[in-house]
């Protein structure tokens, strides 16, 4: 691990794989900066992983296999963040591909912008799952997501960036710690917290990584990414932003007001928010405690609005509406679904 000339440390953990993980591999091995150098992070790997594994590592110097038997990606992830010394640390998963320049490119946007501390990059987006129009939709949305600002803006939709197309400064790691092992999306916990500790984020508007997509994906059957999960972190930094930026004489309005919605309402006050009431772009019972109709809200004070309807459209609907009537995204509402 002492070759000066590295500039990047990737990390790559494996469990249930096989040739997907050679195909990872060397698409790293083909990227035309050669300055880096590959971590495989065997988590309980499987026997035609680690074989494939210790081939590459016996291949090429810069290529080496770490154990972690802890069973987790955050596990696996963290060991390899021990075993850091370079000054940018990337990521890979064993199921997907670095598409050429990947490398060179973020480095040198990284060089180049040193506010910014994370740079992902566009995804191509590849499923064998059948019905799959729902995660290719969010990919497009997520590839639409290009600036600091708009990762910003986004960051309580859905996670904004993909895990594995990230590079990030190591000094990071350093500064606000390793992965979260708790039962949750680690990736999205780590973009939040770094947000809020005033991180740059930046996606390059080009697509350097294949993102596959199959039926044994973790973020697809692991309950540690179930919508749950992603909600429990989701209102957890949320909480604490609207404490920090929303003033207190404003009344915190959740849209939605389904049982769902209520639940959503339920977590933000666990964590300290005052949730004054409920609006909804249904006609509900007016015996619903606080219950302020869509039409009554017609400007900016004294509210501030919440959105948690997931329905597709309907958010864009409601982000619509409001901005018409003067209201301004990220000061007095944000989408939260």
């Amino acid at each position: 691990m002492g070759n000066s000339d590295c500039k990047i440390t990737v990390i790559l953990p494996f469990y249930n794989t096989g040739n997907e993980l050679d195909t990872a591999i060397r698409s790293i091995f083909r990227q035309e900066f050669p300055h880096w150098r590959l971590l495989l992070v065997s988590n309980n790997g499987s026997k035609e992983g680690e074989e494939i594994a210790h081939c590459w590592a016996g291949y090429d110097s810069r290529i080496s296999v770490l154990n972690e038997s802890r069973q987790g990606i955050a596990f696996a992830l963290n060991r390899g963040l021990e075993y850091t010394s370079d000054e940018y640390i990337a990521r890979m998963d064993a199921d997907d591909q670095a598409l050429p320049g990947r490398f060179l490119k973020q480095i040198e946007f990284l060089d180049r912008n040193p506010s910014i501390g994370v740079v992902s990059s566009q995804t191509e987006y590849r499923s064998v799952i059948e019905g799959s129009m729902g995660y290719s939709l969010f990919v497009d949305w997520q590839n639409s997501i290009i600036s600091h600002e708009d990762h910003l803006l986004y960051r309580f939709v859905e996670s904004p960036l993909a895990h594995p197309s990230v590079m990030f400064r190591r000094t990071l790691i350093e500064r606000y710690g390793m992965y979260s092992t708790e039962e949750l999306p680690e990736d999205y916990e780590l973009w939040l917290r770094w947000m809020r500790m005033g991180v740059g984020f930046y996606k390059l508007p080009e697509k350097l990584l294949i993102w596959n997509d199959h039926d044994e994906r973790l973020s697809r059957q692991h309950e540690n990414y179930s919508r749950e999960a992603f909600f429990q972190v989701k209102c957890n930094y949320l909480a604490r932003w609207i404490k920090d930026n929303v003033v207190s004489d404003k009344k915190v309005v959740v849209c939605g007001s389904s049982r769902i919605g209520r639940k959503r309402a339920a977590l933000l006050s666990e964590h300290g928010v005052d949730v004054f009431g409920f609006t909804d772009v249904k006609k509900r019972p007016n015996r619903q405690v606080n219950f302020v109709r869509l039409d009554e809200i017609t400007q900016p004070e004294p509210y501030f609005l919440v959105n948690f309807i997931g329905k597709r459209g309907v958010g864009q609907s409601l982000r619509e509406h409001f901005s018409e009537l003067g209201f301004v995204e990220g000061r007095d509402f944000i989408m939260a679904a």
